[in-house]
């Protein structure tokens, strides 16, 4: 069980349930830390556009992008 609710589409707010169909607008499916930030809509649209830079017209390549995804993940111990 989440220790943070998550903020199902149905029980947001307007300017989440926005936000939500922006990323699903991207190609993204409603993952659960998109619910999570949408507990604060000012934190969700820091992360939409974060998400927005990295796959909107990025200039580095999908194979460079996951090898530094593969190669942080690496550095930190963690299971990617």
């Amino acid at each position: 069980m989440a220790r943070i609710p998550l903020v199902e589409m149905d029980n947001a707010s307007p300017e989440v349930r926005s936000q939500y169909q922006q990323m699903q607008d991207l190609g993204f499916p409603t993952f659960n830390v998109f619910k999570v930030f949408g507990a604060n809509s000012t934190i969700l649209e820091a992360f939409l556009n974060f998400v927005k830079a990295l796959y909107v017209n990025p200039t580095l390549a999908p194979r460079y992008r996951e090898l530094a995804y593969l190669r942080a993940s690496q550095l930190n111990a963690c299971h990617y």
